[in-house]
């Protein structure tokens, strides 16, 4: 006789790096980069186009990210007034995985375990298998 079980669903909370912890360390990436950047072309050349690209690229990031959080203040501006909004707001998020109804592993088949070898069978209530 087979070994057989129910596909369930659990719940698990995904973390993802918050926009404003990319914020931090884009900041303290991008005035490490310019102090030396600027040291290097201060002590190896004396054309000052290479420090204008350089600093428009700097300038470039800095509007990416001051435009990316004014973005997300929006969505969560919008948000917490009840209002639709597009896009995602940064941060933990939770997601659906199927696991084995008889040792409580994660599927990565809609027909079997690998983890107990039960061969999955599917209920009328339960979701279609989904990877």
């Amino acid at each position: 006789m087979t070994l057989t079980a129910n596909q369930t669903e659990r719940r698990r909370l995904k973390r993802g790096t918050g926009l404003e912890t990319v914020v931090d360390r884009a900041a303290m990436a991008i005035l490490s980069l310019g102090v030396i950047a600027s040291t290097a072309l201060l002590f190896s050349f004396t054309a000052w186009g290479t420090v204008g690209s350089v600093a428009a690229i700097a300038a470039a990031s800095l509007h990416w990210l001051l435009l990316r959080c004014v973005a997300e203040h929006l969505r969560l501006q919008k948000k917490i007034a009840g209002l639709a909004f597009e896009g995602r707001i940064s941060g933990p998020y939770a997601e659906i995985i199927s696991s084995c109804g008889n040792c409580g592993q994660m599927l990565h088949s809609a027909e079997r375990c690998d983890s107990c070898g039960a061969q999955i069978v599917q209920d009328a209530n339960t979701i279609p298998f989904a990877a």
